[in-house]
């Protein structure tokens, strides 16, 4: 993997690339990217289900973000996804 990975831009594929992320999670992200918008940070990520705090923490060193942070969750929660 060369340098960090842009989260809000990168394709299921290049996700894969990082420590931590299979398919599956890689593909949550990008739909939650596609419904919700870019995350903008690490806290934004972490809305996504199954980005949690010890995930955050591995990808730190190999993530950036390009777009607006999102506001924070409510009260810990994230906000569903609707069902395709």
């Amino acid at each position: 993997m060369e340098g960090p990975i842009d989260v809000d831009v990168a394709d299921a594929a290049s996700l894969e690339a990082l420590p931590g992320i299979g398919p599956a999670l890689a593909r949550r992200i990008v739909d939650d990217r596609a419904q919700r918008g870019a995350f903008g940070s690490l806290e934004g990520l972490g809305q996504v289900r199954g980005v949690g705090p010890r995930l955050l923490d591995r990808l730190a060193a190999h993530v950036t973000f390009s777009g607006s942070p999102r506001p924070p969750a409510l009260h810990g929660r994230r906000p569903a996804l609707p069902r395709r």
